[in-house]
């Protein structure tokens, strides 16, 4: 009779083995657990509304106290929804309340909803504008508000939607374009 163990392979090792098993198994079932938990949190989200503040400067010591803040309302819509009429007879996309006038200095809080399926901007560099408003839908509009102080000097300051939609409307003023109208 031999003294030799029946099994060849050592103890030590086929339990190196076991184990790598298990570790490369559980690294793949919560690999999988992790992206199915991202997919449907991403699916379910249901958030429409972005909030985009940016910190006003506080006046100097002496100067002249700023204006009462202004709220601002706008509604995106979309040819389909007839949102505003062209000189050219047809229906077109238009940021609905996209004018306004406020004093220099004023700290303005303007609020768009979008109740088209496609995003659009509210973008005016000589206002340091570039704020981007998520598609939303017609009966469930994506809400942004974003507040900024107004520029000392008075003046029309030109805005524009910068993303691609129609393009009559981004030729024409009070559609897709506009001027924002600042007072002293």
């Amino acid at each position: 009779m031999s003294d030799e163990a029946p099994n060849s392979e050592s103890k030590p090792e086929g339990a190196w083995r076991e184990w790598t098993a298990i570790g490369v198994g559980l690294t793949a079932l919560l690999s999988i657990m992790a992206l199915i938990i991202s997919v449907v949190a991403l699916s379910s989200s249901s958030k429409t509304t972005t909030t985009i503040e940016r910190v006003a400067a506080t006046p100097a010591s002496g100067a002249a106290a700023a204006p009462a803040p202004l709220a601002v309302k706008m509604v995106a819509k979309t040819d389909d929804e007839h949102a505003k009429k062209g000189s050219d007879g047809k229906w077109h996309d238009a940021i609905l309340g996209g004018d306004f006038t406020a004093k220099a200095g004023q700290t303005i809080t303007v609020t768009v909803s979008n109740f088209d399926n496609a995003p659009h901007s509210y973008t005016s560099p000589a206002l340091g504008l570039n704020v981007t408003i998520p598609a939303g839908g017609p009966t469930k509009p994506h809400t942004v508000t974003f507040t900024f102080k107004a520029p000392t000097q008075p003046g029309s300051y030109e805005w524009f939607c910068a993303l691609p939609c129609d393009p009559w409307a981004m030729a024409h003023d009070g559609y897709m374009r506009g001027h924002v109208t600042i007072t002293a």
